[in-house]
């Protein structure tokens, strides 16, 4: 956690424009009703849906996520027990898995909620001096009993290898060396400290010493739009990105040497090289249907919004979920479908 937010710290300077943000803050409870409404005591973890070119980041960070879940407080299905469950019933197809209708996971494992997990993004770079792997997850709780969406996060982690510039000529030798030998990424440490970035704003569970406590703990939201009317004014670098005409992956601007993971939630898109839109969205799979959303948005029973001056504001979508904006000049907006006040803290 002490990394987490020394990159926070790090980053601090590339969040702020020149009078800072605004903030908005709600509390745990106000923010996550539905599932403080009816929290989950057991949990069970489907095979994560990868929709990138890495082979074998699907099992990896499945697995890794057991640790965060019962960190805190929750009775997690063992995954190799639910996976020997799945093969006696010849359904060894993690895809097929991901299609059965969660009333009958509920009928099978009587968990009382569902746990998808989405890898949505994966970049990996390497050069005589430098290594680094960047990857996106989406996480997705779903209550068993009533099939509605309770919590979701998106989370971005990455590890980097460097030259150590802070011992002078002889550091920065030593260090180009074990870079160049030492290229090589523990995948299971990167696995947990983006599993634990994205499990960072879960309420605690029944066995947690923090259950029910941590209603009061307030989230921060920094306000990347402001209310214009009836629109949502946005930055252009949010619509546009890079701008450029080649493919601009979605990774970091500065990477730290290390290991690092954070929620995306109250980070906003201005830290990541990108190309707008197409790169903002990705498709959560969840008993069998597509789900479009957007990772700088958080979402609400399925509609998307941004907080800005202490408010929820719920924007227009399209039928397929994305997001359209309005260009007036030199200005760039979104139509608000709705305005909710947030309590204040």
């Amino acid at each position: 956690m002490k990394k987490i937010f020394i990159l926070l710290a790090i980053l601090s300077p590339l969040l702020l424009t020149a009078c800072g943000p605004k903030i908005s803050t709600v509390t745990m409870g106000e923010y996550y009703k539905g599932f403080y409404e009816n929290q989950p005591t057991s949990v069970l973890v489907l095979p994560a849906r990868n929709t990138t070119t890495a082979a074998d980041a699907a099992n990896m960070f499945r697995y890794s996520i057991t640790r965060p879940l019962a960190e805190r407080g929750f009775y997690v299905y063992p995954v190799h027990l639910v996976d020997a469950f799945f093969k006696s019933e010849n359904i060894v197809d993690d895809q097929l898995i991901r299609n059965i209708p969660i009333k009958k996971l509920k009928e099978v494992f009587n968990a009382d909620a569902i746990v998808y997990i989405d890898i949505n993004a994966w970049d990996t770079g390497y050069t005589v001096v430098t290594s680094n792997v960047d990857v996106g997850l989406s996480y997705s709780i779903i209550n068993a009993s009533t099939g509605k969406e309770v919590w979701t996060n998106n989370a971005y982690a990455y590890s980097y290898a460097g030259i150590d510039t802070s011992n002078g000529l002889l550091g920065i030798v030593v260090s180009a060396v074990a870079t160049a030998i030492n290229t090589a990424t523990d995948y299971t440490k990167l696995s947990y400290v983006a599993n634990n970035a994205g499990m960072s704003s879960l309420p605690s569970g029944k066995y947690s010493p923090e259950f029910n406590k941590d209603q009061g703990r307030v989230l921060t939201f920094h306000d990347f739009a402001k209310i214009d009317g009836a629109r949502l004014k946005v930055d252009k670098y949010f619509v546009f990105g890079e701008n450029e005409d080649e493919e601009v992956a979605l990774v970091v601007k500065e990477h730290v040497r290390g290991y690092f993971g954070f929620s995306v939630r109250s980070i906003g898109s201005d830290i990541f090289e990108h190309n707008g839109y197409p790169h903002y969205y990705y498709k959560q799979k969840v008993s069998g249907k597509n789900i479009l959303k957007n990772r700088f948005f958080q979402y609400e029973n399925g509609r998307p919004f941004l907080f800005a001056e202490s408010k929820k504001v719920f924007v227009e979508t399209e039928a397929d979920g994305t997001i359209p904006y309005i260009k007036d000049g030199w200005s760039y907006y979104l139509n608000i479908s709705d305005v909710v006040e947030v309590a204040k803290n």
